[in-house]
């Protein structure tokens, strides 16, 4: 993180709060989250090892449902870095970038709100087939997941609070690279435990429980998902 006299000189005014820890705790909880959730991260991935028996078709099912939002997140997250990284200060002040991170807060509480009210998929998904997990995950990540709308207040708030910041005669070429390495590491962030947990969950009810996990047990994390939109949201805010 940059010396908070450097960010002084630089004119750029960073809330107290906001520091980079946080952050990326919340992009792995997010994913931890979402690694739990049945219709996105393991439940495809449990068909799979009941139809083929092998674990190894699991563990491929999930890594592909996690690609799949990882490149969701990649699509949105890095070209937003990279042009906020190209532009100078003078046509993107750092005033600005706050209040472009703000309107993105309002958005998810917007979203949250949305998926409260109607918290079903979209219907073209289902028509997607079923071997095209990748694809699958991918419109699950952009439509009814959302999760690239909520990463990029996250971004915008680690460009703002990370070391990365350009100073003084660093090049812009260096700025670009550093800032798409971010929006990498940020979606990685979510995306990695979405794999690590999903694949977890479904390997244990594939060889504990089977079907009757599914057919007797189920637990709704769409409305705590909808939830953590709008407290993602309404944090956005008052952090500004």
């Amino acid at each position: 993180m940059l010396d908070g006299k450097l960010l002084l000189c630089l004119g750029l005014r960073v809330h107290p709060m906001m520091h980079q820890a946080p952050l990326w705790l919340m992009a792995v909880g997010m994913g931890v989250y979402q690694g739990l959730n049945p219709p996105v991260a393991w439940l495809r991935a449990v068909g799979r090892g009941l139809e083929t028996r092998s674990t190894l078709a699991i563990l491929g099912k999930s890594g592909a449902l996690a690609f799949g939002h990882f490149l969701s997140m990649v699509v949105l997250l890095v070209p937003m870095g990279v042009i906020i990284a190209a532009l100078p200060s003078t046509v993107l002040p750092m005033d600005v970038l706050m209040r472009i991170g703000w309107v993105l807060s309002l958005m998810l509480i917007c979203f949250g709100a949305f998926k409260l009210i109607r918290p079903n998929h979209p219907r073209f998904i289902a028509r997607i087939p079923p071997d095209q997990s990748v694809r699958w995950s991918f419109s699950m990540g952009v439509t009814h997941c959302g999760s690239p709308v909520m990463m990029a207040p996250m971004l915008i708030n680690l460009i703002m609070v990370g070391s990365w910041i350009s100073v003084f005669g660093v090049s812009s070429v260096s700025r670009v690279a550093s800032a798409t390495l971010l929006a990498l590491v940020l979606s990685a962030a979510m995306s990695l435990p979405l794999f690590l947990i999903g694949s977890t969950v479904a390997v244990t009810v594939f060889r504990l429980f089977g079907l009757r996990a599914i057919t007797r047990y189920w637990i709704n994390f769409d409305l705590g998902w909808a939830a953590m939109f709008i407290a993602m949201g309404l944090m956005g805010v008052v952090m500004r």
